[in-house]
């Protein structure tokens, strides 16, 4: 019969530490999971690289250890995982190659969304299910078969370069399919990383040696990010746990004070925050430590391990701007978006395709849909107070500074408000929250975009002559 077991039948054999300490069993599966990952990534790179093993080895280890890790979390929850992964490699291996990208985005994310909608009408409340691992796994298939198109039935003079490096003239083998898609460093929380990137690890191509001929060493920076997620963990258990999201929206925090309501409708968001930051960082953790994630040097010649990054906290809560949280928060996923969503459609609905995307990937919750509109009317209310009001600031040094504290507070008052729908997921207790301070934030978003610039006139660009250059993301172009 349908139950939880669809989306969540997980080992019990840690129940009684989870009794003990307070915490879900799924949790404590997840988190324990994630700390054997790492270890398993130390001995992965010691004991499999190709002087040790063949190729076949180093690439059959990670896909079996990874779907052992799922079962180990998720039980017979995994056979939507398995479906949905092999489901797209049978399209991609049959389709015809001018459809192949289509097909494989409907059927993958037409089964996730049916996994959405199910989950949604079954479970009471929220778990750590297979719907993660699933969100990953879509991903990674959508951007292969984008990457198959490209190779094999596209014109390569209209691919960008980094469509043109990405592509792929064959499907690869099923084991390093397996391999990509299941991989232990990435299966439970991601990030996304593209196929190519990845062959490139399992190759032993993806290091550069420094100036010095000496390639770097993951150690450092693996360390680094593994202290910053036991930080962000420690926070988790310690208040996370005691101070919940949800309460923000009852009777005996409404009592409260209304600056000491809000603080605490503030920190508990923090709290939520503190959660993906820990499973992000982790994962990046686990990436570099099993070797994957290199992705250049910076101007100072140190190496930087930044191609598994999911997450910069301290951008986002330092960001002086909502754009600038974003760009900081779900990284790889933004990346995805990008190329599969925004580069791929007609450019008169590329931004609407991408939110759907989006919206659609990210589930059926109403509070997802709110938050994502209350971000998108966001976004536009701060690119127009940026263009009608930043620049009366810029001729004196402590103005300036006033309008960036004056950014970062907004910003920080903004993130919380935008996306409490998002961490509660349901209509309530979200809709009374903002209900109680009136959807000020949401007029004044409105207010900005359509009656400020006619009273703060934005300034205006120079236009560009005959003789002048514009430079767009791509290369110098000279104007007509």
């Amino acid at each position: 019969m349908p139950g939880i077991h669809t989306f969540y039948d997980g080992s019990k054999i840690l129940e009684p530490l989870a009794e003990t300490i307070g915490i879900e069993a799924d949790r404590v599966n997840f988190v324990l999971s994630l700390f054997a990952c790492f270890g398993i990534s130390y001995v992965y790179r010691k004991t499999c690289s190709l002087k040790q093993v063949n190729r076949q080895v180093r690439t059959v280890v990670p896909a079996v250890v990874g779907i052992g890790i799922v079962f180990f979390c998720f039980g017979r929850a995994i056979k939507h995982l398995l479906a949905n992964a092999l489901g797209s490699y049978a399209i991609m291996y049959f389709a015809p190659p001018t459809q192949v990208h289509k097909i494989v985005l409907l059927f993958s994310m037409g089964y996730l969304f049916f996994i959405h909608c199910y989950r949604w009408a079954i479970l009471e409340s929220y778990s750590l299910d297979v719907t993660g691992p699933i969100m990953v796994a879509v991903e990674k298939a959508t951007m292969m078969a984008f990457n198959l198109k490209d190779g094999k039935a596209k014109d390569q003079s209209k691919l960008t370069e980094e469509q043109k490096r990405e592509s792929l003239k064959e499907i690869p083998s099923l084991l390093e399919f397996m391999s990509f898609m299941f991989n232990f460093q990435t299966v439970l929380t991601g990030p996304a990383n593209n196929y190519y990137d990845y062959i490139k690890f399992l190759d032993e191509k993806h290091l550069v040696a420094d100036k010095h001929g000496k390639l770097p060493s993951p150690t450092g920076a693996a360390m680094k990010k593994f202290y910053q997620s036991l930080f962000f963990l420690a926070i988790v258990v310690t208040l996370g746990g005691k101070y919940k999201v949800e309460d923000v929206g009852t009777q005996p925090y409404f009592a409260l004070p209304f600056f000491q309501w809000f603080f605490w409708w503030f920190i508990t968001i923090f709290f939520i925050r503190c959660a993906y930051y820990f499973a992000w960082v982790f994962a990046d953790a686990i990436c570099n430590m099993s070797g994957f994630g290199f992705s250049g040097y910076d101007k100072e010649g140190n190496a930087e391990w930044k191609l598994c990054t999911n997450v910069l906290p301290y951008q986002v809560e330092m960001a002086q701007s909502l754009k600038e949280t974003l760009d900081g928060w779900n990284i790889q996923t933004g990346f995805w978006l990008r190329k599969v969503g925004y580069e791929r459609a007609p450019k008169s609905i590329r931004t609407v395709a991408t939110y759907t995307l989006s919206a659609v990937w990210h589930g059926v919750s109403i509070g997802y849909y709110m938050a994502f509109f209350t971000c998108g009317l966001f976004t536009v209310a701060a690119q127009t107070f940026r263009r009608s009001m930043r620049w009366r600031f810029l001729d004196d040094h402590n103005k300036k500074f006033a309008y960036d504290i004056f950014s970062f507070i907004i910003s920080k008052i903004a993130l919380a408000y935008a996306t409490y729908s998002f961490v509660t997921m349901h209509m309530y207790p979200a809709y009374d929250v903002l209900k109680r301070v009136y959807f000020i934030p949401h007029i004044v978003a409105f207010a900005v975009i359509f009656a400020l610039p006619k009273f703060f006139k934005p300034l205006k660009k120079p236009q560009p002559t005959t003789v002048e250059i514009e430079v767009t993301h791509e290369k110098p172009i000279k104007a007509e």
